[in-house]
């Protein structure tokens, strides 16, 4: 088994003393709970065969309590620097890479696109990667997981209810 770690932001009513019994009670005694900027953090780290059981099981046990989830780090949004951090390259190497100065095709920015730091989406870039034998295809389908997730979650949180099933969507 591996040990995966990812944080859930979730709405957070910081006098609430029983905010962390509620998700210890719901099988979260692997994360850490912090309250900041009016929202709570669970940062997991957690035991499991694969990622996805990693994640899955941590959203659907937040989701026992009730919480509304705000949104699920790793972000798919990254800079050139978390592009480096996240495929163990350096920073110039992914400039470069970006600058199509060492091969073509390289994902371009999705947000941030006329600042000085724009943000790359990392499910573009790593499937780039993946094609180009820079990361394990694995890397690849994890960032596919933790977009079904933020997304999903994103969503159902707008719509008031739980009109996206994440984990039919990630059995698809």
């Amino acid at each position: 088994m591996t040990v995966y770690d990812f944080t859930f932001v979730v709405d957070a009513d910081p006098d609430d003393e029983a905010f962390e019994d509620r998700f210890i009670e719901a099988g979260c005694d692997d994360a850490t709970f912090v309250l900041m900027r009016g929202n709570g953090h669970l940062c997991f780290d957690r035991e499991a065969e694969t990622y996805k059981d990693a994640v899955l099981s941590a959203y659907e046990q937040i989701t026992s309590t009730g919480a509304s989830i705000v949104r699920f780090e790793p972000d798919f949004l990254v800079s050139a620097a978390e592009i480096a951090a996240r495929s163990s390259m350096t920073k110039q190497a992914i400039g470069m890479f970006s600058k199509g100065e060492r091969r073509d095709g390289f994902p371009a920015p999705t947000a941030r696109v006329n600042s000085a730091s724009p943000l790359w989406d990392w499910v573009q870039v790593s499937r780039w990667m993946v094609d180009h034998g820079k990361l394990d295809t694995q890397v690849y389908h994890d960032a596919l997981i933790s977009r079904v997730i933020n997304v999903g979650s994103q969503f159902n949180r707008l719509t008031g209810g739980s009109g996206v099933n994440i984990r039919e969507m990630l059995d698809a």
